[in-house]
């Protein structure tokens, strides 16, 4: 068997040394609740961020990322909406061709 390579024997190392004590600090209850209040706290400041640069943005009247978001929402269902009638003329002209050679 060929012989590791050394930069892997030494993260082999530091892993099996770091392991089991991460291991039980990472199972802590207030590990979690750390990492519950964190999100938490960076979800708050990401919604209070999007609102302020909205604001800004209208201010000056330009157009923020959720106005876009909505347009092109709006873009996809008539985008959908003109699939749907281009097949319900396809179909009927189909039909009434099929009508006519009988």
């Amino acid at each position: 068997m060929a012989r590791r390579p050394s930069l892997l024997r030494a993260v082999s190392k530091v892993d099996a040394a770091v392991s089991p004590a991460l291991g039980h600090v990472v199972q802590h209850e207030a590990v979690g609740l750390t990492v519950a209040v964190a999100v938490r706290a960076q979800r708050g400041l990401s919604a209070r961020a999007e609102r302020l640069s909205r604001r800004a943005l209208h201010a000056v009247n330009l157009p923020a990322g959720s106005d876009v978001r909505r347009l092109l929402g709006q873009m996809a269902l008539i985008e959908r909406e003109v699939r749907d009638l281009k097949k319900a003329v396809t179909d009927a002209d189909l039909d009434e061709r099929r009508s006519l050679e009988t």
